[in-house]
């Protein structure tokens, strides 16, 4: 019985991650773990440089990125991928390296940003461009999993990733 009712709560809270995804237009859809390792060797990181993953789910890109040494923080705005990140970073001991906020990612601080992960689909990255071509610094680069930035030519295009630099 005990059984059942866990089975029930795991799916409506998948349930609810589903439809709130659909509510905001941008649903959870993990980067590959081959287009992830790729991402990093794309993005050059190292120590000290600062990431900024847009949309950060379960936080793949953000762990991988502080592996390599880059203090990384994340937008997110559904709950249970929120809450979910948050507890991998405490249970992998990455607090002072990997933070992660519940916020929309249009009002995300990018001003410091050497490093933007994106992967979002054609509307919202339409939306996203603006913000990210006038709010990060020169020299910082941009990449896109999947999705093309409207209106901008990548330096790169390679296994379904876009880089850009600003």
């Amino acid at each position: 019985m005990i059984f059942l009712e866990v089975l029930l709560f795991i799916l409506g809270v998948a349930l609810f991650t589903v439809t709130l995804s659909s509510i905001i237009g941008v649903p959870f859809l993990p980067t590959h773990h081959k287009q992830a390792r790729a991402m990093m060797e794309f993005a050059a990181l190292r120590p000290g440089l600062r990431v900024v993953d847009l949309g950060s789910g379960a936080g793949r890109l953000l762990f991988l990125a502080a592996e390599r040494g880059a203090d990384a923080v994340g937008y997110e705005l559904n709950p249970v991928l929120y809450f979910w990140t948050l507890l991998v970073i405490k249970l992998k001991g990455l607090s002072g390296r990997v933070s992660v906020r519940c916020q929309s990612l249009y009002q995300a601080d990018l001003s410091g940003a050497d490093v933007v992960f994106a992967f979002l689909f054609p509307k919202p990255m339409a939306k996203l461009a603006p913000k990210l071509f006038t709010e990060m610094k020169p020299g910082a680069t941009i990449i896109s999993y999947a999705f093309s930035i409207p209106g901008h030519t990548p330096i790169k295009k390679e296994q379904g990733i876009f880089v850009y630099k600003v």
